[in-house]
């Protein structure tokens, strides 16, 4: 159970914190001393009633803290969004470590910023504790900065508030755009739009770039809510789509994990065309799709530059491998 601290709960918070900063010691993590944070600094969450703590059977065996944003030092790093929460002080009794406490306390206080109307949930570790990095990391917290006079790093996650309406999907071919889409569109109950059904026409044909961008604009003012999947950046649309969108995906996978999604897609859909394609466009593997694949890189880094010129404005989400991507789907 997770409750809000009361006063004679803080000898035992007490001595809690006591055992895991020593643990910390023990482990190199040298992010607090055995004077911080202490009975006092938990005194004075307290009083600010931002103290909770995780109690089983009696005892307490974690404990946090969780304010609305307003610390000096995190104004010395651009955040992602300005109207949050962040957590301070979250310790766990070292003999109870994996044993979902920490995500228990973590997961209260996403739903507690979810509930109160934030938009996004903010927290900061010491560099070399990557045992903390690495769980934040797994809770979809993007890494952020270094603030310098702290000596720590700035971790944000983004609460989504029905946020997601407009979404962009994109990335090299064989990344698993298309999956990806219609488990979105499943989950959100939105329309799902793979610009290849537009481009390609019967027997691999395709439109001019002119009635290409006709169409998609006509999809933009005809839909408030859509999952737009493919890059297609030679087009005029290419912008206007991002600029249009809430949310933008970029599946960022290994081009090796790229090339082996297309040779299963290939092997999937060889010698019939795929029901969400033109008549006569059947999936085949030639030398000039292979290389354009393996030299997508080039094309990366101009899309992501595009990407991110709306930091703080948009849902900016990028995965680096599958593990995470499905570890992120599970929070919708």
């Amino acid at each position: 159970m997770i409750r809000k601290a009361h006063k004679t709960d803080l000898l035992e918070i007490d001595a809690l914190a006591e055992k895991a900063i020593n643990n910390m010691i023990e482990n190199g993590i040298d992010q607090w001393s055995l004077n911080y944070p202490r009975k006092a600094h938990f005194d004075k969450d307290l009083e600010c009633e931002s103290l909770y703590v995780y109690e089983e059977k009696g005892s307490i065996l974690g404990v946090m803290a969780l304010y609305e944003e307003n610390d000096e030092p995190y104004r010395t790093i651009e955040w992602l969004r300005q109207k949050s929460t962040v957590i301070h002080r979250i310790l766990v009794l070292p003999n109870v470590h994996k044993h979902g406490i920490a995500t228990g306390l973590l997961e209260y206080a996403i739903e507690y910023t979810r509930l109160h109307g934030y938009e996004s949930i903010k927290i900061d570790t010491h560099p070399a504790n990557y045992r903390m990095r690495h769980f934040l990391k797994k809770h979809h917290f993007i890494e952020l900065d270094y603030i310098a006079v702290m000596h720590r790093i700035g971790y944000e996650r983004l609460i989504e508030h029905g946020r997601m309406n407009r979404i962009m999907v994109l990335g090299s071919s064989g990344t698993g755009k298309t999956t990806l889409s219609k488990m979105l569109s499943s989950k959100l109950n939105i329309p799902h739009l793979p610009l290849d059904t537009i481009y390609w026409l019967k027997d691999w044909s395709s439109l001019s770039k002119e009635d290409f961008a006709i169409k998609v604009r006509h999809y933009l003012k005809q839909h408030k809510r859509y999952i737009i999947e493919g890059n297609y950046t030679n087009s005029v649309t290419f912008m206007e789509r991002l600029k249009h969108a809430d949310t933008i995906i970029y599946l960022d996978f290994p081009k090796q994990k790229a090339l082996k999604g297309i040779i299963e897609r290939e092997a999937k859909y060889k010698h019939i065309f795929r029901s969400d394609m033109a008549e006569g466009c059947i999936e085949e593997i030639d030398q000039e799709f292979l290389k354009y694949v393996y030299w997508f890189d080039q094309k990366k880094y101009k899309i992501l530059a595009c990407i991110w010129q709306y930091k703080g404005q948009k849902n900016l989400l990028r995965f680096k491998d599958r593990e995470s991507l499905m570890r992120w789907l599970e929070t919708i």
